[in-house]
């Protein structure tokens, strides 16, 4: 592919006899002149044979090239260096290249390059067709530029086409500088014949006067039977910008439509749903832009091109009726209409057929269900969330490439939100699905895989944006496994999020079994198992698993669902399980939060083990340090302990402080955390355990005043489970399973994670009443211990301690993986017929 370069009239005979490269590079690969072996196309057949005349794919091709799913300096052609990129029209393309329906991956293009493209220029002669380019990146920096997947520029008078061909990924002009062409095919479309081409290519010019098009940037040429559904964004000034086409200078448009969103950021210029800036010289017919995903609203007139909406665009139709009745076109340039368009199904665009091309990639797209939230299915889409913070889809700029490539749907086709203006873009995330860290499934997360040491959510990694994550993320309830972090170096915001800005919405996220661990050393650190820093809004979510920072410094804030609460953030109706431990000076370790410093807890609770072990360090069961904000119809239940010289432990938070914050009604347990009450009448207050558990009615007595609201909305959201007797109070608000809720624990927490479970209590707490064994109703049930030497297959072995819930181990357990069961009595909730507690692995906890 490379040798071509050499060969722009597809004769397999250099260009220049004293062309040094093609006979370096491209004879080998010819063996040029010497045996050609072309058909014969002189008239006379017995002169000699006539040349080759252009070039063919036999197979796909692929830029990553040690298939690491990244093109980079290990691969042969990091950067691709533009085919017949000269200024002029003789040192540009002018042969047939017939990709035989194959497809070329992954074109990295990165410089400054005038004429960007897999061909910097096509010229008369050339005949491009059944090419597919998948995922290709072309970014220049160039003043002039002229900028498409497929080619920089095409000038072909006298003859020249390309049909049947199509490109994903993305197209960027970074510069600000003036004059571009930027386009997901084509950048500069002079002349020549554009058919069955598409376009799923997120396209950006910043540069001023710039014309920028989902399929073409600027054209003076004929489109038929084409479309493009990429989002089109300009942010120059006096930009020209169209979900197609971005100027239409002059030539025709037939058949022809765009979907993607359409965006003018700059000041000036035009913007449209299919052309931005449609001439007198040009025009359109049978054409259409999507009024809804596009953001830009009929112009109310009867001339094509036309805004129609989603729904009238994806209603199936045949040729001779309805908006596609004159869609069946000639594309081949031989006469009769060639038949180009499979209409699909209700929900489908229509899509290309001719020349054997599989174009229906578009019809799924970012946003699935149309509710402005982007589906995250894996573990890629949900590592590329930190490409685009804002959460509309369009990730930072020199991320373009990767972005779309962890989706496996990627048209934008985001709900609109603001009709009237730009179109409503995407507003941030929702699971799915369950997402587990343990890719391969073998108990461990080690460097098999995907994911080993996750790296927070947060500014891309080499980018200069510094906004946190400020979208929405809805986990709808489903569940992310086995999250691991370990951060020795920038300590700093550790968390699936490394920080959540004002404006974020976090809810229905439940994190199990997450283990955060920061060993660096500096000031102010902020550590928690979903965020480290948490300036937005979080409700209905939960984690279990480990929090520990143990390095050096000062001031870090440690807990098992935040780091920190600043003014005007939110926890609401969500809990932790989470052990958290902090050892540096001044740390600050809390079950739920590090430090209330301004935000708001309503309806939460935690139930993990809180340490601090450093000089004048503050541990609390809820919170480490409560210093100003609000707190209410909260409680906690995990120990509390504070080891170093001049620390604190408190049940519920300790160095009340500051601004003083507003609790109400918030309980911690005096015996499960060892701190006794402080016996004065102001909030928080401890209670035992009987009085925690003892509440047999709805909201009364302890819980009187804990019908809360939650999602701040008027009015209060009954978010408590209240349960009966020996049971804890539970959250049931927004869908969170209440046996997931219960109290699960066996062991003690350790910062070196290989705390043995030899001789520990364990307990459950489930929302039905007290766990039973089948059969046994109305009495204390104990464990059933279970050993197992790959934490598949278990066995039984004998019980010790009865109902006192306890099992000393034999030496020769502690080889083997080990829990404890109890079966479950007829009326367990969801259908569960057991609860057991599981170690990590072997000996841990």
């Amino acid at each position: 592919l490379n040798a071509v370069r050499w060969d722009l009239d597809g004769d397999a005979v250099q260009d220049s006899t004293s062309d040094a490269d093609w006979k370096k590079h491209g004879a080998p690969f010819f063996n040029a002149k010497a045996s050609l072996g072309c058909p014969d196309t002189a008239a006379d057949p017995d002169s000699l044979p006539g040349p080759c005349v252009g070039y063919e794919l036999a197979r796909n091709l692929d830029f990553d090239t040690d298939g690491d799913g990244d093109v980079d300096f290990d691969d042969a052609y990091p950067r691709w260096t533009p085919m017949g990129s000269g200024g002029n029209s003789g040192s540009r393309y002018a042969a047939a290249f017939d990709g035989n329906g194959k497809t070329i991956s992954n074109l990295t293009i990165n410089d400054d390059a005038i004429y960007a493209g897999l061909f910097g220029g096509i010229t008369s002669g050339a005949s491009i067709t059944r090419l597919g380019l998948l995922d290709a990146s072309v970014t220049t920096t160039g003043t002039g530029t002229h900028a498409g997947a497929l080619a920089g520029i095409m000038s072909a008078s006298g003859g020249g086409a390309v049909r049947y061909t199509y490109a994903t990924g993305n197209v960027s002009h970074t510069a600000t500088v003036g004059g571009s062409d930027v386009g997901g095919l084509i950048g500069e479309y002079r002349s020549g014949t554009v058919a069955a081409c598409w376009s799923d290519v997120d396209v950006s010019s910043a540069g001023r006067n710039s014309r920028v098009g989902g399929l073409i940037g600027g054209s003076r040429g004929t489109v038929i039977a084409s479309y493009a559904a990429g989002v089109v964004t300009a942010t120059g000034d006096n930009a020209d910008v169209g979900g197609l086409i971005g100027e239409a200078e002059r030539g025709t448009i037939t058949a022809s439509y765009a979907s993607g969103a359409v965006w003018n950021r700059g000041t000036g210029g035009s913007r449209g749903g299919l052309v931005g800036d449609m001439d007198s010289s040009a025009s359109s017919t049978d054409s259409y832009w999507d009024s809804t995903r596009t953001g830009v609203a009929d112009d109310a007139d009867a001339d094509s091109p036309e805004g129609r909406a989603t729904s009238v665009l994806q209603s199936p139709t045949a040729y001779g009726t309805g908006i596609y009745a004159n869609w069946n076109v000639n594309v081949d340039g031989v006469s009769g209409g060639d038949d180009p368009w499979d209409f699909g199904d209700a929900g489908d665009f229509p899509a290309l057929k001719s020349g054997g091309m599989e174009s229906r990639i578009q019809n799924g797209d970012y946003d699935e269900d149309d509710d402005g939230l982007i589906e995250i299915h894996d573990l890629d889409a949900l590592n590329a969330i930190r490409w685009d913070a804002d959460g509309n889809g369009a990730s930072f700029l020199i991320y373009r490439a990767a972005f779309p490539r962890a989706f496996s749907k990627r048209a934008m086709g985001c709900a609109d939100t603001d009709s009237d203006s730009n179109p409503g873009p995407c507003v941030g995330y929702e699971l799915a699905q369950n997402l587990d860290f343990d890719t391969d499934g073998d108990g461990d997360v080690d460097i098999v895989d995907a994911y080993p040491n996750w790296t927070p959510i947060d500014a891309a990694p080499g980018h200069s944006q510094t906004d946190p994550f400020s979208a929405k993320f809805d986990g709808n309830n489903n569940t992310i496994s086995n999250l691991r972090i370990s951060r020795t170096a920038n300590s700093d915001n550790v968390g699936l999020f490394g920080r959540s800005g004002a404006t974020a919405v976090i809810t229905g996220v439940a994190l199990r079994n997450a283990e955060i661990t920061s060993s660096g050393s500096g000031t102010s650190l902020y550590i928690g198992a979903l965020v480290g820093s948490h300036a937005g809004t979080l409700r209905s979510s939960y984690s279990t698993g480990f929090v520990f920072q143990m390095g050096t410094g000062t001031g870090a804030y440690v807990g098992g669902l935040t780091g920190d609460m600043p003014s005007g953030s939110t926890i609401a109706a969500s809990w932790s399980g989470a052990h958290v431990s902090a050892a540096a000076a001044s740390a600050n370790a809390g079950g739920l939060t590090g430090r209330l410093n301004g935000g708001t807890i309503t309806a939460a609770y935690a139930t993990g083990a809180v340490s601090a072990s450093g000089a004048s360090a503050y541990a609390g069961g809820l919170g480490g340090v409560l210093h100003a904000g609000t707190l209410s119809a909260s409680y906690a239940t995990g120990p509390s302990t504070a080891a170093g010289t001049g620390g604190t432990a408190a049940g519920m938070g300790s160095q009340i402080t500051g601004s003083n914050p507003t609790i109400t009604v918030a309980y911690w347990d005096v015996g499960t955390t060892g701190i006794a009450d402080d016996m004065d009448m102001d909030m928080p207050e401890g209670k035992t355990t009987n009085e925690l558990q003892g509440i047999t009615d709805a909201y009364e007595r302890l819980y009187s005043t804990w019908n809360a609201n939650v999602d701040g909305q008027s009015g209060n959201d009954d978010p408590w489970n209240l349960g009966t007797w020996m049971q804890y109070p539970m959250l049931k608000y927004d869908g969170m399973s209440l046996v997931a809720q219960g109290s699960l624990a066996m062991g003690m927490a350790s910062p070196t994670l290989n705390h043995s479970v030899v001789g520990e209590a364990a307990g459950v707490c489930l929302v039905d009443g007290p766990a039973m064994r089948a059969g046994a109703a109305g009495s204390k049930a104990p464990w059933q211990w279970q050993r197992s030497p790959d934490g598949i297959t278990w066995t039984d072995i004998a019980e010790d301690g009865g109902s006192t819930w306890m099992y000393t181990a034999a030496s020769a357990d502690l080889n083997n993986y080990l829990r404890a069961c109890v079966a479950l009595g007829d009326t367990a909730p969801e259908g569960a017929t057991e609860a057991c507690v599981h170690m990590f692995g072997k000996t841990q906890n």
